[in-house]
């Protein structure tokens, strides 16, 4: 029988954080646990984008069912809720037992926990309600194009350039909330990781 493996993952978005802060305190979590930690991703303010993409996907990739990841917070898996959500969508598909210390959660698909299914709950509404936002503000930012005299669509006969044309905007938002390539494509469901993140490099400075 496969050993479990226990991966610690710490993340940085401003320069006030601090990697060692939460690197100490995953040693801690894991000492009181009588965890052994195997690795400790880290990812710095100063990272590319596509970096810290890379090492959130390549990390998820290194797991398997029953490996465990050791977070200091849910919000250090990502920049925004709906990144987040995504995230743990994908650690629960593969069967990762996700550990939280400040928040006390472990994540188990295994197991049924009625506290933590009713947090989870919560916050996929939370991720709804953010996904409904940026799909107003992208209807609202359509119709005052087309109010504009700015014709939308393209021209009879043209052909289409891109699949992603009609979420340009929802792509600009999710961009702007530093969601990854990698989370966009599973988001607006269309085209492919790398397709998608040709498009991006074409139409956005990253």
């Amino acid at each position: 029988m496969k050993m479990p493996l226990f991966y610690g993952y710490a993340r940085v978005s401003t320069s006030f954080q601090s990697l060692k802060n939460q690197r100490h305190e995953i040693f801690e979590y894991a000492h009181k646990n009588n965890i052994l930690i195997d690795k400790i991703v880290e990812i710095e303010i100063s990272s590319t984008k596509n970096k810290k993409e890379r090492l959130i996907d390549e990390t998820l990739s290194n797991l398997t069912r029953g490996d465990v990841l050791i977070v200091t917070k849910l919000d250090r898996l990502g920049r925004s809720t709906v990144e987040v959500l995504q995230i743990i969508e994908d650690i629960k598909a593969k069967g990762i037992i996700l550990h939280i210390i400040q928040d006390g959660l472990i994540i188990d698909c295994n197991i049924s926990n009625p506290i933590n299914d009713m947090l989870l709950a919560l916050l996929s509404g939370f991720g709804q309600m953010e996904r409904n936002f940026i799909s107003e503000r992208t209807k609202s930012a359509l119709a005052q194009r087309k109010a504009q005299g700015i014709k939308l669509g393209r021209k009879k006969g043209a052909i289409v350039k891109s699949i992603y044309d009609e979420h340009l905007y929802t792509i600009k938002e999710l961009l702007d909330k530093k969601v990854t390539i990698s989370n966009i494509s599973k988001i607006i469901g269309v085209g492919t990781r790398q397709s998608l993140n040709n498009f991006v490099k074409k139409h956005f400075k990253i």
